[in-house]
């Protein structure tokens, strides 16, 4: 049998399509439900638990509970729990999932061909973990980027003439992606990519539940904390089947002006009405219509040149969605019934007849090029595809970053805690040739013993945790590690904190052979801040810290003082900082040492 498997890993969800024998693709069917959840669950035995089976398990312990991996795929490991696993093993648990499903509706066969989805904006570095993650689960190996599969899937129905672009606005559960996809002769390519990566389906499901809380919680308020934030498994349980039916309520008001939410004793079953839900999400919706237009004059045309707007992703059901995008360019939006199916259906279809494959299986290598390169693996013909690629020039990367994010908590709630401030020389953002956490591929690294649990080891550094300490983010675009003391106390949204980051910087040149043009720029820069206005003091081009030779100089940001330790190997600037509230002096001090003792630079 021939068996050819698409998978549209989502960051909420994921979609899988499955052909036999050339067959119209159908979806597969996950406990009754045309997705699965992209949940996962370590638990301590090892047991890796995908989907529902996550979330069941998420109730017993969630710290051991990652809901949507994919926003993970940049920082190398996750921290479930006491265990530390590289993100591409948990990407691969999901992937694996899929495939096994895919296969059980195939009757066993092996898997042929293995599509796999991918937003247009991921370069070569994100989509090398897809492919590491995928590796011996089919025997060919294609990616896709996901408007460009929405496109394929909405030609078969819609005409796209010889010229002629369409837009894809994609609202799935985590984030909302628009794109312009244009047809070159019989080629789909991607002009232009405009992404949200802060809201998706379930920050419509969380803002609907606050106001279901603002309904029925004044009858009893601690029983409504309780409910939300309590840790007992009775809670966990109550809140578990609670989000479910705020879930459906959403859906249902997709289809009707109202409906009712029920609620565990003591609250009152709750009534919301459409107006209700409309008036929670216009404000986020609108900003996802005006990405439209965004990129449509990225791609250098005006909305009337469209051949369509096609809306995919399962929370553009909500009406107010197509009523906005047609209000922002003024063309009505097409959408199907299961649009969440559209882009796993439609990457199977444009490669289920590739005549390239004929008669043999090519090995997907991982694609070439540089961060912010987008892969477009399809030349759609008549019936047939080719793969091209197309380079995406990435958007200037900004020459000094200004900002460090927030360490992630586990509510939605964002922190306004101080942040770090950094300076730096120029910089190339640049991907190590490893693409990712591990200095070796990842053929290698799975011949070699593994890292020490409390060594993390990204990008082109590695140091060593220090005990007590946990890592609780990263921001990618600066290759950084984020961390933080388990034992924190919680303090309130504009209240300092104890924190440790990690950061990496290219150089345009080598700081060996040109060490003093390495330390002029980066004090040219910290003299511009202090004209500027900034807090910082005592720099230092040579001193001593932790055994090391580094660059040093102070930071006061809100009330906490920031200590920056800069080390620089070949074409690498490493910078710790190292921020501390007063009470956090000592426990700071000990960690910053040990990391930087411990750091090893690869120089490049």
């Amino acid at each position: 049998m021939s068996l050819h498997v698409a998978v549209d890993f989502g960051t909420s969800s994921t979609c899988v399509a499955v052909s036999a024998h050339g067959r119209e693709p159908q979806v597969v069917v996950f406990d009754g439900q045309p997705l699965v959840p992209s949940a996962v669950f370590a638990a301590a035995d090892g047991t890796l638990f995908v989907g529902q089976e996550a979330e069941r398990q998420a109730a017993v312990d969630p710290a051991r509970y990652e809901p949507h991996p994919k926003r993970r795929v940049d920082e190398g490991e996750l921290l479930l729990g006491s265990t530390v696993l590289p993100v591409v093993d948990v990407v691969r648990a999901v992937l694996t999932r899929a495939v096994g499903e895919a296969r059980r509706v195939g009757g066993g066969a092996p898997v042929d061909l293995l599509v796999l989805t991918h937003p247009a904006d991921w370069g070569t570095v994100r989509t090398r973990v897809l492919i590491q993650a995928a590796r011996g689960l089919g025997r060919e190996l294609v990616l896709v980027p996901e408007p460009v599969a929405a496109a394929v899937f909405h030609s078969a129905s819609h005409s796209v003439p010889d010229g002629a672009s369409l837009a894809v606005l994609d609202l799935g559960g985590g984030t909302v992606d628009a794109s312009v996809v244009t047809r070159t002769g019989k080629s789909f390519r991607v002009l232009s990519a405009k992404g949200d990566p802060s809201f998706g389906g379930a920050d419509v499901d969380q803002a609907l539940l606050e106001h279901v809380g603002g309904l029925v919680a004044a009858k009893d308020p601690e029983a409504w904390r309780q409910l939300v934030e309590g840790r007992e498994m009775a809670d966990r349980r109550k809140r578990r089947v609670l989000r479910q039916d705020v879930r459906g309520a959403k859906e249902t008001l997709s289809r009707h002006a109202y409906t009712d939410v029920p609620m565990p004793p003591p609250f009152p079953d709750a009534h919301v009405t459409r107006s209700d839900l409309e008036q929670l999400i216009t404000a986020p919706l609108n900003r996802a219509a005006a990405l439209v237009g965004a990129a449509v004059r990225d791609a250098g045309l005006a909305p009337q040149q469209l051949a369509g707007v096609f809306l995919v992703g399962g929370s553009s059901r909500i009406p107010l969605v197509a009523r906005l995008v047609h209000e922002h360019i003024r063309v009505v939006p097409t959408s199907i019934d299961q649009p969440e199916t559209v882009v796993a259906r439609g990457a199977l279809r444009a490669v289920s007849l590739d005549p390239e494959r004929t008669g043999g299986v090519a090995q997907q290598k991982a694609p070439q090029g540089n961060p912010g390169d987008v892969t477009h693996n399809l030349r759609v013909t008549d019936d047939a595809t080719r793969k091209i690629t197309r380079r995406i020039t990435p958007p200037p990367a900004s020459q000094f970053p200004t900002a460090f994010p927030a360490a992630p908590q586990p509510s939605k709630k964002k922190s306004k805690a101080p942040l770090f401030v950094t300076i730096g020389v120029v910089v190339v953002l640049a991907a190590a040739g490893a693409g990712g956490y591990y200095w070796l591929n990842r053929e290698k690294a799975q011949q070699q013993t593994n890292p020490p649990v409390n060594q993390i080891a990204v990008y082109d550094y590695k140091f060593t945790r220090p005990d007590g300490w946990e890592q609780t983010g990263g921001a990618a675009n600066d290759r950084q590690v984020l961390l933080q003391p388990i034992d924190r106390k919680t303090s309130g949204p504009d209240s300092p904190v104890d924190r440790i980051a990690v950061q990496e910087q290219t150089l345009v040149y080598n700081s060996d052979a040109d060490h003093p043009r390495a330390l002029k720029e980066l004090h040219d820069q910290y003299d511009k801040r202090v004209a500027d206005g900034d807090k910082v003091s005592g720099f230092a081009e040579a001193t001593t810290f932790a055994g090391k030779s580094v660059v040093h100089y102070r930071e006061e940001v809100s009330g906490a003082a920031v200590d920056w330790y800069i080390q620089f190997a070949g074409k690498a600037q490493v910078s710790v900082g190292c921020q501390a509230t007063h009470a956090g002096k000592a426990q700071v001090g000990a960690a910053c040492e040990q990391i930087v003792r411990s750091l090893v630079i690869r120089p490049q």
